[in-house]
């Protein structure tokens, strides 16, 4: 079996335990790599190979992703067109997403051994319209979140589902989120938890200005749009995926959002339940 190793080396435990990860795979036999960049980090690992991305992912067979959950997320963005499949190894804090913990690596044998399932999860394909022209567009594992900018501020934003109206929100922002997403900002913010097993799309506001409203779960068929009102008193918006870097989003501008015909896929080796992780990660239980 071939390897990417992608560490998040900006995790003060993902370093050592990339060498531990090397030091198991060595032992069941697997061949390993990691990108160019990280040559002056790794090159006493004697039996790792260097490589540009390009090369990378096209000569692996499965990814391994090393830190928390931003980390094994930005792995899945740039491996998502070559469908490999992913394992994330645990050097951050909660790590939701972990398919294993750092304590765990023996069990890499099962990930050589071919003892593993793969969870598929749902993507989200987004548009941004400006000017009736599509400016942006891009897919996200977790949530589009669409709120106010440093203005501190409140702002209306408008949801439509396939086309007509379903809620009007007076609040400082709008999650949308995968069932994967909905254990991360959407839950912060008040939203269900949904099994990632299910597909489904969830809409939840960000510190609405109300005692009534709740968030709302659509089909995965459904598309969704966002788009400021043209009355609301805050209309510097910013847009982001997956929590990252920021699009100025104004007035007339829209945010179009689908279920994605790409998916992600992720290596589960150990046979903990869903909300068993849930109530590990969350509760300490």
């Amino acid at each position: 079996m071939r390897i990417a190793l992608m560490p998040n080396l900006t995790r003060e435990k993902a370093k050592d335990v990339t060498f531990e990860i090397c030091e198991w795979l060595d032992k069941y036999g697997a061949e390993y790599a990691c990108l160019e960049g990280n040559y002056d980090i790794f090159n006493t690992i004697k039996n790792m190979k260097h490589m540009q991305f390009s090369e990378l992912l096209p000569w692996s067979d499965v990814v391994i992703s090393v830190g928390g959950d931003g980390s094994v997320l930005n792995a899945a963005r740039q491996t998502i067109d070559y469908k490999k499949p992913i394992l994330c190894i645990n050097a951050g804090r909660l790590a939701f997403m972990a398919g294993l913990e750092s304590n765990e690596l023996e069990l890499l044998k099962d990930l050589i051994d071919g003892n593993y399932t793969l969870d598929k999860r749902m993507l989200l394909d987004v548009e941004v319209i400006k000017d009736g022209k599509v400016v942006a567009e891009s897919c996200c594992i977790n949530d589009v979140t669409l709120a106010r900018g440093a203005l501190l501020k409140i702002t209306d934003i408008n949801v439509d589902c396939d086309g007509k109206r379903s809620n009007s929100y007076r609040a400082d922002g709008v999650i949308v989120a995968t069932p994967t997403g909905s254990s991360a900002y959407s839950l912060s913010a008040g939203g269900p938890i949904i099994n990632p097993s299910i597909e489904a799309i969830v809409v939840t506001p960000i510190c609405p200005q109300t005692l009534i409203s709740r968030s709302t779960v659509f089909s995965a068929d459904n598309e969704i749009t966002l788009y400021c009102d043209e009355n609301s008193s805050n209309t510097n918006l910013n847009l982001s995926l997956d929590g990252c870097a920021a699009l100025d989003i104004g007035i007339g501008d829209i945010i179009k959002i689908k279920k994605s015909e790409k998916v992600a896929q992720f290596i589960r080796i150990k046979n903990d339940a869903f909300f068993e992780i849930l109530n590990k990660k969350l509760l300490g239980k």
